[in-house]
């Protein structure tokens, strides 16, 4: 797997300590939430049918998640590309 890039607005956003945002970068959120989508996924093989519905829908969480994600990060691209 290849390392994630980190835009300037990612990096930007890390290094500002007076930021409210979390520190993690776009990049790792991302890494962090297909780790979760993969163990969901791997847990969901071995679960009783009538739990699936929950782990369904955490992973249906995820999935938009990292949506919302990959559309901040066009969006912050975008904005580079203009300025």
């Amino acid at each position: 797997m290849s390392q994630p890039t980190t835009t300037a607005a990612d990096a930007e956003a890390s290094a500002d300590p007076t930021s409210t945002r979390d520190r993690h970068t776009l990049s790792e959120t991302a890494c962090d939430l297909i780790v979760i989508e993969h163990r969901l996924r791997d847990v969901r093989r071995w679960t009783p049918e009538p739990a699936r519905a929950q782990l369904d829908a955490a992973l249906s969480s995820v999935a938009t998640a990292l949506d919302a994600l990959h559309a901040e990060y066009a969006h912050r691209t975008t904005e580079q590309e203009q300025s």
